[in-house]
């Protein structure tokens, strides 16, 4: 059984490993770790709301996010439930840049290749909705229900807030199949530059025409 709970600050090194744990297969170290801790906190500041559930010994083992469009909503595209910290935000982004996080060999090889998948994304591609689901990470409870209970209570906030589209980005080398076991339909692909055979996937849920079918059938 999880808790799903809105994310704290105190959080974010624990993110930090469900991220690892989505994304990533060698072992770290601990100047690793501080990368990952650095990055999934920039990514949740990013959005407007961010989930995470926790076991019954209050381990943090996923997290979800949520980003609304301003189209949608400039109210709550402008609304954060998580203070940004845009200070460390640039110390961040320059320390990147400028290669002075101390990874390891085989992590830095890792995250090379999770950064060049990022860079597949494109506007164009990705389109309009309400509501993009933008993180869902942690295998430590693979088959047991996490996802399930992060994506439910994501989908409740959508609905709640009046989203009619959610929609997701991903990837051939990621666990797509697990949305389209919710109900997620897959809306765009597109091929990665690399000519490797692999796809930037789109998928989309559409709430209203879900809640017409749940209740006319």
């Amino acid at each position: 059984m999880f808790t799903v709970r809105p994310y704290k600050e105190e959080d974010a090194a624990a993110c930090g490993d469900c991220f690892y744990e989505g994304f990533f297969s060698c072992s770290v170290d601990q100047n690793d770790k501080i990368l990952l801790r650095d990055y999934a906190q920039i990514l949740i500041e990013k959005c407007n709301f961010t989930c995470v559930a926790e076991t019954e010994d209050h381990q943090v083992v996923g997290f979800i996010c949520g980003k609304y469009d301003k189209r949608f909503s400039k109210a709550l595209a402008t609304q954060y439930e998580t203070k940004k910290h845009y200070g460390r935000w640039c110390k961040i982004f320059l320390k990147f840049y400028l290669k002075r996080y101390k990874m390891s060999a085989p992590f830095q090889k890792q995250f090379d290749a999770f950064f060049r998948q990022l860079q597949e994304r494109d506007k164009e591609i990705f389109g309009i909705c309400d509501l993009e689901l933008v993180a869902l990470s942690s295998r430590r409870n693979y088959r047991k229900g996490l996802g399930t209970a992060l994506v439910t209570q994501f989908m409740k906030r959508a609905k709640g807030d009046g989203a009619d589209r959610v929609r997701l980005f991903t990837n051939t080398l990621a666990s797509w199949e697990f949305y389209e076991k919710r109900g997620f339909k897959k809306v765009a692909e597109k091929p990665f530059q690399d000519g490797s055979g692999n796809q930037s996937l789109v998928y989309e849920y559409v709430l209203k025409e879900h809640e017409y079918e749940k209740h006319h059938l």
